[in-house]
């Protein structure tokens, strides 16, 4: 009963640490993109770089009403790219959860 107890005690610490190297090394991964974004140089008109332009831009949150506003002013190219990366925010977020969720699953039918 005892060995048990330890037992599912080392498969909990052992999923805790699993989903914290996890979210470790997303952040890094991000930190790296986020750098070599950064540090890439390309031409003016290059409209990849645009793209990648209005993605960084799009990532922060609408904090006050005033940048709401902004929104409304901006060109219908510039609201799609930013709904598109909202849209795959949540799709890449969900499907983590999902990955995580099986996982689990598998570990206790274990």
């Amino acid at each position: 009963m005892e060995t048990e107890k330890r037992n599912n005690a080392s498969i909990q610490k052992k999923s805790m640490e699993a989903e914290a190297a996890t979210k470790i090394q997303a952040g890094f991964r991000g930190y790296q993109v986020r750098k070599q974004l950064k540090n890439k140089v390309s031409a003016p008109g290059d409209i990849s770089n645009q793209r990648r332009s209005a993605r960084r831009k799009s990532s922060g949150r609408l904090a006050d009403s005033g940048r709401i506003a902004q929104t409304k002013s901006k060109s219908p190219s510039d609201i799609e790219e930013k709904s598109a990366v909202k849209i795959q925010a949540g799709v890449r977020g969900f499907l983590v959860r999902r990955r995580q969720k099986k996982q689990i699953q598998g570990k206790e039918s274990s």
